[in-house]
């Protein structure tokens, strides 16, 4: 079901009543672009700070302009979910400026995305916080305005405007069936208009004047009520009426947050960052504050690309974009029965939907995660709703970290792993060097990777278990054979690249607190098949929270960026 302004009202309680209903909701989200230039690429051996630092400033700069929701029911004594599917238009707040990539733009548009629609009827936002101060400040403000002065007239066409008003009037105050009456705009004048607001409005206590748009043209409107309590009164409903109309799109995510309900996305990180972006509040600059910003409002979230990445589906589906991860996990493993929600409408796995739709993929995101938790509980999957399966303890708050070579995902509400990099070596060559020259230096070596950071820095990592020691070994090997303007350094020893952010430098460090050498435990990482040295010490300390919206948030975090030249993986 598709929701833009004209539907809105109408359909707002069908959501809520949905959402109400719902055990939980998978949701996607469409933007005017990923990433403004090769900068803020995710780079492989990016940190969690880096990571979150890339995709808040995406979250910030692009546009959120569609947003797809479905809500998943179990019915136990039937064994299947219900469902309910709706498609957000979102257009934003007036006067705000977003960035475009265009090539997203043509993407979105050849896969059937209705640019008309969007931006004839796309949905008004602002965020929670933006809300609760025009709320108060709603209620702080006088609704009765200083008595208007009359103004002098002198032209004639003035004196008979006024004067035929002013038998209009006569007979619209006399006249019981008619509460208002409008004046086209187009008959008027800016002096027009000054008399009606001045001169009609000081000769009559009980009406109200106003202008109002109908179909585009700005009019005004005469209302006339029976006492002044009527039209003070109606003057709160009006701006009531007002601020809901502006606040739009976030009455949707003010009933999840209340609700509570499991979340569930593909690969949602920027998903969630630009929902929390545009509707919550602003992300805060530093990662912890972002944790503690979540904890207290977000309910818990899944991501379904995780949870493809572990066995038994990474073994047999090892693409897992949604659409191929969906018409995969349908062919190879068996649903649960769905359909769709009594009054509603949805989609059926039947049907062939559009793809890149943020309805289809919210629904595709939804019937992916019920299958795998399904196969992942076995004969027992029918006792109870999928949001209660014992294995997804392990996914709880984590979110698929793409492209990343040791950090499988980032933990949203606690530390992140910290991955041991002193095997890994840096190097500063020349821009005219090419892999070759790379694998020629690092002869030594079995097999290694190379990520490149720009054209004259890279790391090489090697593919084979190299203790520290062997590293430093190796190191003085290949420092003595390097060629003129190259320099190899361990990992830990780089200097560290620093860029500025929107208040203070920061940079990335290897070492735990007081600069002192952190010592690492090896862990099963999840989300991924390789091992990973890695310690769960949180790098930092946290912060008394500060009050935000009746919630709390923190504060403090480090932050490092360069651009990179390699290929992400695929959505």
């Amino acid at each position: 079901m598709e929701v833009t302004t004209k539907n809105f009202q109408e359909i707002l309680p069908l959501v809520e009543e949905a959402i109400g209903k719902a055990d939980f909701l998978s949701f996607d989200a469409e933007f005017t672009g990923l990433r403004r230039d090769a900068t803020f690429a995710y780079n492989e051996l990016d940190s969690a700070e880096e990571r979150y630092a890339k995709a808040r400033m995406a979250a910030k700069e692009f546009g959120m302009i569609q947003f797809g929701l479905t809500t998943f029911r179990f019915i136990q004594r039937e064994k299947k979910y219900s469902h309910a599917t709706f498609c957000f238009y979102i257009l934003g707040k007036t006067g705000e400026i977003y960035v475009y990539d265009n090539s997203s733009l043509r993407f979105l548009a050849n896969n059937g995305f209705d640019f008309i629609k969007l931006y004839k009827e796309g949905l008004p936002y602002m965020t929670v916080k933006e809300e609760n101060e025009k709320r108060a400040e709603l209620r702080s403000q006088s609704l009765d305005p200083p008595h208007p002065s009359p103004v002098k007239i002198n032209e004639d066409s003035a004196k008979k405007f006024l004067a035929e008003t002013e038998e209009k009037m006569v007979d619209f105050m006399a006249d019981e069936t008619r509460e208002v009456i409008v004046i086209p705009g187009s008959t008027l004048t800016g002096f027009f208009r000054k008399i009606l607001y001045n001169n009609i409005a000081s000769k009559y206590q009980n009406i109200l004047i106003r202008n109002i748009t109908t179909e585009g043209e700005r009019n005004v409107e005469i209302r006339k009520f029976e006492t002044q309590d009527d039209r003070k009164t109606f003057l709160e409903k009006e701006k009531e009426r007002l601020l809901n109309d502006q606040v739009g799109f976030t009455h949707v995510v003010r009933k999840i947050i209340e609700s509570g309900k499991p979340l569930v996305g593909h690969n949602l990180v920027l998903d969630l960052l630009h929902l929390i972006n545009k509707t919550v509040q602003p992300l805060p600059e530093h990662l912890d504050s972002f944790k503690t910003l979540v904890k207290t409002n977000i309910p818990t979230v899944y991501d379904t690309k995780l949870i493809a990445k572990d066995p038994p589906f990474c073994v047999d589906i090892p693409f897992t974009s949604l659409g191929v991860l969906y018409k995969e996990l349908c062919e190879k493993y068996e649903p649960p029965t769905l359909a769709p929600e009594k009054g509603y409408e949805s989609y059926s796995c039947e049907e062939e939907g559009k793809a890149h739709n943020a309805g289809y993929d919210a629904f595709m995101t939804g019937v992916c995660f019920v299958t795998m938790v399904k196969k992942l509980d076995g004969m027992n999957w029918a006792s109870k709703t999928v949001v209660k399966s014992k294995h997804l303890a392990l996914y709880a708050n984590r979110l698929n970290n793409m492209s990343s070579y040791d950090i499988p995902y980032l933990n949203i509400v606690g530390p992140d792993v910290q991955p041991n990099r002193s095997h890994i070596f840096s190097v500063e060559c020349p821009s005219s060097w090419t892999p070759m020259n790379v694998h020629g230096l690092f002869h030594m070596l079995k097999s290694l990777k190379i990520v490149w950071m720009n054209s004259t820095h890279l790391y090489v990592i090697p593919m084979e278990e190299i203790d520290s020691t062997m590293c430093r070994r190796l190191l003085k090997i290949i420092s003595a054979s390097c060629p003129p303007l190259v320099r190899v350094r361990m990992y830990d020893d780089r200097p560290i690249p620093k860029r500025k952010s929107e208040s203070e430098d920061m940079s990335l460090t290897g070492t735990g607190h007081g600069n002192q050498p952190r010592e690492f435990k090896r862990l099963k990482s999840v989300g991924s098949d390789q091992l990973s040295q890695m310690s769960l010490e949180s790098p930092v300390e946290e912060d008394p929270p500060a009050i935000i919206c009746g919630q709390v948030e923190k504060k403090k975090s480090k932050r490092d960026a360069a651009g990179v030249f390699n290929v992400p993986e695929e959505w």
